[in-house]
């Protein structure tokens, strides 16, 4: 399984006894990020909030788990884990379904919501077994797979849901770390595997 970051990018964590702020996603690819160029470029045209920031591609992903502060000594289990996901789970699509505020009309977040499946609620759900493997409790909330495009402190209340019918392909599976920075947060690929199990019915639809 080829890691798509430097390997010191792991191991530099490894060495830290300082917690690293994790979570676990999957990266868009190309012909998803131009799809979501679109969605956001139209939207510009119709109007936004005063004060709103784009996500960047490097920071658009569909949240899998959110890990949250995470002692280094995980790392390696954590990559274990991974691994033998990745190993085990087909590539997928999903449907891209509506752009909206997120998670409810008046929110701070903008996004593109994907249909629920029950493939990708099986990898969320194998990304939580892993979460308890390692002593964390995952989220009691509802999983509703999303690209985030744009955050608003004061939110995006006034922004109608438009309809969208996109399939995007879901490759990968990728941890992330969370650096905090000046501009908002950045998200920092540490380690990203191809899903290569076997062929699976695809359930976009």
């Amino acid at each position: 399984m080829k890691n798509s970051a430097p390997q010191d990018n792991m191991q530099g964590g490894r060495q830290s006894e300082e917690p690293v702020r994790l979570f676990i996603g999957i990266a868009p690819d190309k012909n998803t990020q131009r799809f979501l160029d679109g969605i956001c470029a139209a939207r510009e045209q119709q109007g936004m909030p005063r004060k709103f920031r784009w996500t960047s591609h490097t920071n658009r992903h569909l949240t899998l788990a959110f890990l949250g502060d995470t002692d280094p000594a995980h790392l390696d289990t954590i990559e274990i884990r991974l691994k033998d996901i990745a190993q085990h789970t087909a590539p997928l699509d999903g449907r891209i379904v509506s752009t909206h505020p997120f998670p409810k009309a008046r929110a701070r977040l903008f996004a593109a919501e994907l249909l629920p499946s029950q493939r990708l609620l099986e990898l969320h759900q194998a990304c939580q077994a892993l979460m308890r493997a390692i002593g964390k409790t995952p989220e009691k909330k509802t999983f509703r797979p999303h690209f985030t495009l744009a955050r608003s402190p004061g939110g995006f209340s006034n922004l109608l849901p438009v309809p969208t019918d996109f399939i995007c392909h879901l490759n990968n599976i990728t941890l992330y770390h969370s650096l905090l920075a000046p501009g908002g947060s950045q998200y920092q690929p540490l380690l990203t595997l191809q899903l290569t199990g076997a062929h699976a019915p695809r359930d976009a639809n």
